[in-house]
């Protein structure tokens, strides 16, 4: 789900020059993480022993693919749209601290995760011409939708424990998300933003609530996932309209 932010951003935009190199630059700092993970030793002594030395040369490799992709996207940016690339490296740069610590696993490390991915969207979509208002909603919308179905996710998982109150995480996941829903809707037309943008968090919002609503078993977590990501695909298809 973390490439629909950048891909949405390209459709609606027309898939710029300057769009399609900071993509690059987006993929290249989600595909060098599994490296980073394996040379720190968190995937296990055994792995980083065996695989260390291959492991840093891909890491490297992406590492330069990446910063080739920056620099060659921001080139192509308007001088007043270059500011808004710091919002995604602020962003990696507290996902990276979170790795050093392991704590990437955590609900915070995940929801960061997400933001710092969804985040290159706001300058792909600068690059690409969109205005400032729509690109950041565009952010937006993905972020909070990606955070409300982590939060689905994790009730889910904590609700299959044995000696789990149901009732109680059924009854905090189902204010929690709606309390969300209701806050972001009221500020985002407060400040103007037009219904049917808003419009476009239905879709995962509403998968979102459903799924702390039933609580389903653990065992159904592909479902889960499949139904949260089919609500995504949909919030990108509101929003590129």
């Amino acid at each position: 789900m973390g490439t629909l932010p950048l891909l949405t951003a390209l459709a609606v935009t027309g898939a710029s020059a300057g769009g399609l190199w900071l993509a690059g630059a987006a993929m290249a700092a989600f595909l060098v993480h599994e490296p980073l993970l394996l040379v720190l030793g968190q995937r296990g002594a055994r792995r980083a022993e065996k695989d260390g030395a291959r492991a840093w040369r891909w890491g490297s490799l992406l590492a330069a693919l990446g910063a080739l992709c920056f620099v060659a996207g921001m080139a192509s940016m308007q001088p007043a749209a270059r500011p808004f690339l710091a919002l995604p490296l602020l962003l990696g740069s507290g996902v990276l601290l979170l790795v050093w610590g392991r704590q990437e696993r955590t609900a915070a490390g995940e929801v960061l995760a997400a933001l710092a991915l969804s985040a290159w969207a706001v300058p792909v979509a600068l690059a690409g011409g969109l205005a400032v208002d729509a690109a950041l909603t565009l952010w937006g919308t993905f972020s909070l939708s990606f955070g409300l179905a982590i939060l689905a996710v994790r009730l889910v998982i904590r609700a299959g424990k044995p000696g789990a109150n149901r009732t109680r995480l059924r009854l905090l996941g189902v204010v929690g998300v709606g309390v969300t829903l209701a806050l972001a809707v009221g500020l985002a037309l407060l400040f103007g933003v037009p219904p049917g943008r808003v419009m476009a968090l239905g879709p995962s919002g509403l998968a979102a609530l459903g799924c702390c609503a039933v609580l389903p078993s653990p065992r159904r977590l592909r479902t889960v996932g499949w139904s949260l990501a089919g609500a995504s695909l949909l919030t990108a298809v509101l929003l590129g309209i």
